[in-house]
């Protein structure tokens, strides 16, 4: 993937914490490496190293890895230190990157991950290896799911313990395997000549290929070693170059469309200028996924914002002559409200970008299927309709396609509360969102101002993420001002990251829909006749806790009071948790198609 297109890349930094006495083995690498033995409380404290531009001196390979975050470009770490990853934090204790300590591991993920989206740079989380891995592993997974970068730097095992079964402490068998299921790559390091090597890997797949989570995992042993003298950084990777003759051919079957629509996808979120020019040319109404909600404006005179599954545009999708699909895969999560409750099966020509070559033939193929990333690929194909003279002209079939949308049953009873919450929130501002009732409809009904202002909790389908996105993003976009918006029940999946943003200070505002329980699974259950089981939580004073925790705390007693109180979050010194109690301004729910 082209730089350009990278959204950012989170990192974490995972380690153990026991500190055993050095092993046979152990005592043998450092003998090589060192030329006499090392003792235990040697590796834990060892101070005495100087780092060289290009070079390490007597760095050891923990401080080392940071060395090459520093490189790398990386600025921030979401962190919990461990014994086992002293190494790293010695490395951090005179490094420029910033540490961030979250409660929990699964919030220091989704931090990364709101740092992620805004900033198209690196974020670091620093956790724990074994257990730290499972509980950041739902984070790990949303990046995979959702195509975002994330570098998982973990510690591991002793090298003479490693898959030995002999219970150490956070031992997680076969650790490497089972970060692969949710990572592009898993490169376990038992060298520390191969630690840039590992580095190198990763970027290369974040530069080039379609960016997901990269695992490096380094023995406790290993790490607490010398670096190897010299980890310069190698060149950069690049995504790869689209075939001239299937761009030619697609830019023809462009040139002759009568009836042309654009559908693009998250993988364009770094491609805004690129989409908007050739939508332009083309002039073709462009309909976007919830991950490039603002790709293409809404105040732009072709954007359909995030709409392709509402009718009619649905059905322009299956009628259009040519479609140019652009940084998607067709996720089952974006179409839950379509007529079929499934992708548009589309009747015309379809050309298709991809970085990732293999989605080019999956769930809609493409016709025409250009393996690249967006940016570049749009740019060349831009050029290749200008030599044809191209220049279309779709505003009114647009503003036809907009004023005719067909909203499904049931968005209404939400729209009050997302309009009054849109109404307090600017236009450079960042909405971070969970799994609740009224996010259902913002995700198409909330308004796009600019990509990456409106933040999913993503494919996978989790509870929890808002809150500690909303940090994450705050954090990589200090001047933007930031709202979290969950419900009471997924609130709770990562509550205690309260402290976290209390602890720094962020002027966030926290709205929580309290619906009393799961809500949208109560609904569901009495939908299909069935008394609902396990779906109440009991009646907890949120603003009672959000106080304990350092926070202000008010309950919105009307819409109209919902503004004034979101903009004193943002003046605030501390975050701000407002409750919205559901029945008092949405009394039906949103009916599931």
């Amino acid at each position: 993937m082209a730089r350009s297109e990278i959204a950012a890349v989170g990192v974490f930094l995972v380690g153990t914490c026991t500190l055993a006495a050095p092993t046979p083995a152990l005592q043998r690498d450092q003998q090589r490496s060192s030329g006499s033995p090392v003792s235990c409380s040697t590796l834990a404290l060892r101070a005495d190293r100087v780092h060289t531009k290009g070079g390490f001196g007597m760095a050891t390979c923990g401080e080392a890895a940071v060395r090459l975050l520093e490189q790398y470009d990386v600025d921030t770490i979401f962190g919990i230190p461990g014994v086992h990853t002293l190494e790293y934090y010695r490395g951090l204790a005179d490094s420029p990157i910033r540490h961030v300590t979250p409660r929990h591991e699964q919030g220091a993920g989704y931090m990364a991950l709101g740092y992620t989206r805004v900033t198209g740079k690196p974020g670091v989380c620093c956790l724990i290896t074994g257990a730290g891995l499972t509980n950041a592993s739902t984070a790990i997974a949303t990046a995979h799911h959702d195509s975002l970068p994330m570098l998982i730097l973990s510690s591991g095992t002793a090298t003479e313990d490693a898959e030995q079964g002999h219970g150490s402490l956070h031992d997680l068998p076969d650790q490497p395997a089972f970060m692969k299921t949710i990572c592009a790559l898993s490169i376990d390091v038992r060298d520390p000549a191969d630690l840039a090597d590992a580095f190198a890997q990763a970027f290369e797949v974040f530069d080039s290929q379609r960016p997901r989570p990269v695992h490096i995992s380094v023995p406790i042993d290993v790490l607490s070693l010398p670096a190897a003298g010299d980890q310069r950084l190698p060149n950069r990777g690049t995504a790869p170059t689209v075939d001239s003759v299937l761009l030619e051919q697609a830019a023809d079957a462009l040139a002759a469309a009568t009836r042309p629509m654009i559908l693009i996808g998250g993988g364009t979120a770094h491609a805004q200028t690129e989409v908007i020019a050739i939508a332009e040319q083309l002039g073709a109404p462009v309909a976007m996924t919830i991950a490039a909600k603002g790709v293409v404006p809404d105040a732009h005179p072709l954007s359909l914002g995030t709409t392709a599954t509402i009718s009619p545009i649905f059905e322009e999708f299956e009628q259009a002559d040519v479609v140019l699909v652009v940084g998607t895969e067709f996720s089952e999560t974006d179409y839950f409200y379509s007529p079929t409750l499934a992708p548009p099966a589309f009747g015309g020509t379809v050309i298709r970008i991809d970085i990732d070559q293999a989605q080019l033939s999956k769930r809609r193929p493409a016709t025409l299927g250009l393996h690249g990333d967006a940016a570049t690929t749009l740019t060349v194909l831009h050029a290749a309709l200008g030599r044809r003279g191209v220049q279309g002209a779709g505003d009114v079939r647009a503003a036809a396609l907009r004023a005719a949308n067909a909203w499904w049953p049931g968005h209404e009873e939400f729209k009050p509360f997302l309009s009054a919450l849109a109404a307090a929130l600017p236009d450079n501002g960042v909405l971070a969102v969970d799994s609740t009732q009224p996010v259902y409809v913002a995700a198409h009904l909330w308004r796009g101002t600019r990509p990456n202002a409106y933040l999913p909790y993503g494919g996978f389908g989790t509870l929890g993420p808002a809150m500690p996105m909303a940090i994450g993003a705050k954090l990589g976009a200090p001047d933007r001002p930031v709202v979290a918006l969950a419900g009471d029940g997924g609130f709770l999946f990562t509550i205690q990251e309260l402290a976290t943003a209390v602890d720094l200070g962020l002027p966030i505002a926290i709205v929580i829909w309290q619906n009393h329980g799961y809500g949208e699974i109560k609904d569901s259950m009495e939908r299909v006749d069935m008394t609902p089981v396990g779906v109440s939580t009991s009646a907890h004073d949120y603003l009672k806790i959000a106080e304990g925790f350092g926070c202000h705390a008010v309950r919105a007693e009307s819409l109209d009071a919902l503004g004034d109180l979101v903009a004193a979050a943002f003046a605030a010194d501390r975050p701000t948790l407002i409750e919205v109690v559901a029945d008092r301004v949405a009394p039906s729910a949103l009916p599931v198609r």
